[in-house]
């Protein structure tokens, strides 16, 4: 059965559709994170184990931090990352903040994806 927690982080969408995700990513007190010197990443795979199908990040690849002090971003998944088979997927998002070795934090560690066939064409 899907938890209500799981309900919440699922993303669906249409196969070359594309989607924007507003996120708040906040710490472990519940408090939002400052994201100064944190770079953010969105993947895609079948399943844990298997390739990714689609990788995201911050500053310039289809994540924007938009405000670093109030744990502020948006993910956009352009129609050209959309563009895979329809079905059921695995997405995680997570914090990476410099260091060495950087300091790796989950926000979502798995969820679903879904990626449903496309209805729409265009008339000519």
């Amino acid at each position: 059965m899907t938890s209500p927690g799981q309900l919440m982080n699922r993303v669906s969408l249409c196969r070359g559709q594309t989607k924007v995700l507003k996120v708040t990513i906040k710490n472990q007190h519940g408090q939002c994170a400052d994201l100064s010197s944190a770079t953010l990443f969105f993947t895609v795979r079948a399943s844990v184990d298997e390739p990714l199908l689609m990788c995201l990040s911050s500053p310039d690849e289809g994540i924007e931090i938009t405000d670093a002090a109030k744990g502020l971003a948006t993910v956009t998944i352009s129609s050209e990352d959309s563009d895979i088979e329809p079905g059921r997927y695995k997405y995680a998002l997570w914090v990476e903040y410099d260091g060495d070795p950087p300091l790796r934090h989950p926000v979502v560690k798995s969820a679903e994806f879904c990626v449903e066939p496309c209805i729409f064409s265009t008339c000519s």
